[in-house]
C-alpha cells in the first residue's frame, strides 16, 4: 500500500481501538443482531435499464481538501431523496474525512432511502457498529484486506442483515472480488495512491467480473457526459460526491442526471437459457424468442420456459408471432410465461384489445413509413408497442436487411417507437440518430450462426448503443408496462 493508505489504515485501527474501549463489541453485537429496520440497498440499484445513483455526503476529502465542512447532512439527505437518488453514502472517517457515525444518524433519519457507510473497515468490530448505527449496507475495499479478512467481513456482514458494496481499482482486485462471490461490486476510477482519475477504468475492469453482478461506477462522475460514456459500457450505477457537494441546487443536478435514459435494447432470436442469462448480464432490456416454426430461431413451449427461468426480474421475455390467430398467441403466451407478443404480418391485424385485455400487452411490428406510418400509429392504442422494420425477406422481422432509418422519424416525438432490420454493432448509433427511435432490436448481425449469439458482438452492440441517450422528453419504449419491452426477429 502507499504511505497515503499506510496512514489511513493507522488512524482507522487506532480510532477503531478507541472506540472498543468506550462501548465494548458485546454491546454493539446485541444492538447489531437484534436490528430488523434494514433498507434494502442493493435493491435500490437493482433496476437494470435507468440511471440508478448512489449520491454522498462528504465533508473533505485527502485529494481536495475541504469540499463542504459545515453541511448539513439531513438537509442535503432531503435534498438527495428530493433529486430521484436511489441511494445514499455517508463519510464516516473522522480524520481525512471530516464525517461521522452522526452523519449518519442524521442523513438516515431525514429519508426513507437505504444508507451506504462509507468508511475503511478494516475489523468485525466495525461491522457490528456500522449495523447498529443504522447503516444498510457498508463499503469494503479489496486492497486494504488479506482474502480471510475480505470473506471474514463480508459474510459477517451479510449474516447480520447489511448489504455490501465491494470496492476494486484494477484486476487483481477485480478477480479477488469476484471469487469472493460479491454481488455488489464498485468500481474506483480514483488511483487512492496517486488520486489520478480515470473514468474509463469501470468499463475495462467491467469486463472481468461475474454477469449479473450489480456494478457501480465511482468516482470522477460529475456531469451528463460522464453518465453517457460509462453508460456505453453497461453500466448505469454511479456513485456521486464531490458535484453534488458543490452543486448551489443538488436536487436539479440529480433530476437533471436521472433524466438520461439510455436506449431500450432486445436481443432477439434466443434459443437457449446461457445465452439469454448472458444477454441479459451484458444490459438487454428484452429477450425475443421465435414462435415461429419456419424460423432456423424457433422454439418450442418447453424450450422457452426454460429460457425465461434464466431471465432475471426488470428484463422482458418477449415472444415474436407471425400469421399465428390469438389463441394460440395468447396460449403460448401464458404457457411460456412471456411478459409481451410481438406481432408480425396477419398476426398484428388483430385488435390489440384481444391481447391486453387478457393482461398481455404487444408490439405490432409494422413494414410501413412515411404518413402511412403516421396514420396507422395514430389510429393505434398508446398502451401498443410499435416497432418500425423493413419487413424484406422470408421471415418475420428484418431478416439482416439495412434500410432507410429517417423513414421511421415521423414518429419522433410523438410516442416511444423501436427499430429493426439490419442493425449492427457499426450502425446503429446512426439508425437511432437518423429514426429518433427509442428502443432498437437486434438478432443476426450478433449471430455466429442462427440461433447462436456471438458474446462479443453482443457487447459491442449494447455498448454502440447505450453510448446514445434518450432526450428527458422521450419516454422510454415500454412505459406503458414497466417490465415490457421491444422486439423482432
Amino acid at each position: 500500500m502507499s504511505d497515503f493508505l499506510n496512514k489511513i489504515v493507522l488512524s482507522t485501527r487506532s480510532a477503531t481501538a478507541h472506540a472498543a474501549a468506550s462501548v465494548p463489541l458485546a454491546v454493539l453485537r446485541q444492538h447489531a443482531e437484534t436490528r430488523r429496520d434494514f433498507r434494502g440497498f442493493a435493491a435500490a440499484l437493482a433496476s437494470p435499464h435507468s440511471v440508478r445513483i448512489i449520491a454522498e455526503i462528504k465533508r473533505a476529502s485527502p485529494s481536495k481538501g475541504n469540499l463542504r465542512i459545515n453541511l448539513d447532512p439531513a438537509k442535503l439527505a432531503r435534498a438527495y431523496e428530493a433529486g430521484g437518488a436511489a441511494a445514499i453514502s455517508v463519510l464516516t472517517e473522522r480524520a481525512f474525512f471530516k464525517g461521522s457515525p452522526e452523519d449518519l444518524a442524521a442523513a438516515r433519519k431525514a429519508t426513507r432511502l437505504p444508507v451506504l457507510r462509507k468508511d475503511f473497515i478494516l475489523d468485525e468490530y466495525q461491522v457490528y457498529e456500522s449495523a447498529a448505527m443504522g447503516a444498510d449496507a457498508i463499503l469494503l475495499i479489496v486492497r486494504l484486506l488479506t482474502d480471510l479478512e475480505l470473506s471474514n467481513l463480508y459474510h459477517l456482514a451479510r449474516k447480520l442483515g447489511l448489504d455490501v458494496l465491494v470496492e476494486v481499482y484494477d484486476d487483481a482486485d477485480a478477480v479477488r472480488a469476484r471469487n469472493l462471490g460479491a454481488r455488489l461490486i464498485a468500481i474506483n476510477n480514483r488511483d487512492l495512491t496517486s488520486f489520478d482519475t480515470d473514468v474509463t477504468r469501470s468499463h475495462r475492469l467491467s469486463s472481468l467480473l461475474t454477469p449479473g453482478t450489480i456494478i457501480v461506477a465511482a468516482s470522477g462522475i460529475a456531469e451528463a457526459s460522464d453518465i453517457r460514456r460509462t453508460l456505453g459500457s453497461g453500466i448505469n450505477r454511479f456513485l456521486i460526491g464531490e458535484s453534488l457537494v458543490h452543486a448551489e441546487y443538488p436536487i436539479r443536478l440529480l433530476q437533471a442526471l436521472n433524466a438520461i435514459h439510455p436506449i431500450e435494447i432486445k436481443i432477439c432470436g434466443i434459443t437457449d437459457p446461457e445465452t439469454a442469462a448472458m444477454c441479459a448480464a451484458a444490459g438487454a432490456s428484452a429477450i425475443g424468442m421465435v414462435f415461429y416454426p419456419p424460423s432456423p430461431r424457433n422454439v418450442s413451449l418447453e424450450q422457452a420456459r426454460a429460457i425465461a427461468a434464466q431471465i432475471p426480474f426488470g428484463v422482458a421475455k418477449t415472444g415474436v408471432f407471425a400469421d399465428q390467430d390469438a389463441d394460440t398467441i395468447l396460449r403460448i403466451a401464458f404457457e411460456s410465461g412471456l411478459d409481451v407478443a410481438q406481432l408480425h404480418r396477419s398476426s398484428n391485424r388483430i385488435p390489440p384489445e384481444l391481447f391486453t385485455a387478457r393482461g398481455l400487452p404487444v408490439v405490432m411490428a409494422l413494414n410501413l413509413s412515411g404518413d402511412a406510418l403516421l396514420e396507422y400509429v395514430r389510429r393505434t392504442p398508446f398502451d401498443t408497442g410499435i416497432l418500425v422494420e423493413c419487413g424484406q425477406g422470408p421471415l418475420p422481422g428484418g431478416n439482416g436487411q439495412e434500410w432507410r432509418w429517417a423513414d421511421a422519424a415521423v414518429l419522433r416525438g410523438l410516442r416511444p417507437f423501436a427499430v429493426a432490420g439490419g442493425l449492427t454493432p457499426e450502425n446503429v448509433v446512426t439508425a437511432i440518430t437518423e429514426s429518433g427511435a427509442t428502443a432498437v432490436d437486434v438478432s443476426s448481425s450478433v449471430e455466429q450462426s442462427p440461433g447462436v449469439k456471438d458474446f462479443g458482438r453482443v457487447r459491442e452492440f449494447i455498448a454502440a448503443a447505450r453510448s446514445v441517450s434518450i432526450p428527458q422528453s422521450s419516454p422510454v419504449f415500454w412505459r406503458p408496462y414497466p417490465t415490457i419491452s421491444n422486439l423482432s426477429t
